[in-house]
């Protein structure tokens, strides 16, 4: 099954010139829940969230493409 490719909202990341250097795909995976108030004073990050988020970003590195 092939990934979805979707814009993405909200600000941006500098890595056009990353995707432009290296010439390979590039996956962004944020970790965030959908509560967390993205830099405001109560900003937050589940630790379940940070948890799975490694779990995936661990996979995706040892796959084998």
């Amino acid at each position: 099954m092939e990934p979805d490719q979707i814009p993405t909202g909200g600000g941006g990341l500098p890595i056009g010139a990353l995707i432009d250097g290296l010439k390979v795909p590039f996956v962004i995976s944020p970790f965030a829940n959908a509560d967390d108030n993205q830099h405001a004073a109560n900003e937050n990050l589940r630790i379940g969230n940070y948890i799975n988020g490694t779990k995936s970003v661990l996979s995706l590195l040892l796959e084998k493409y």
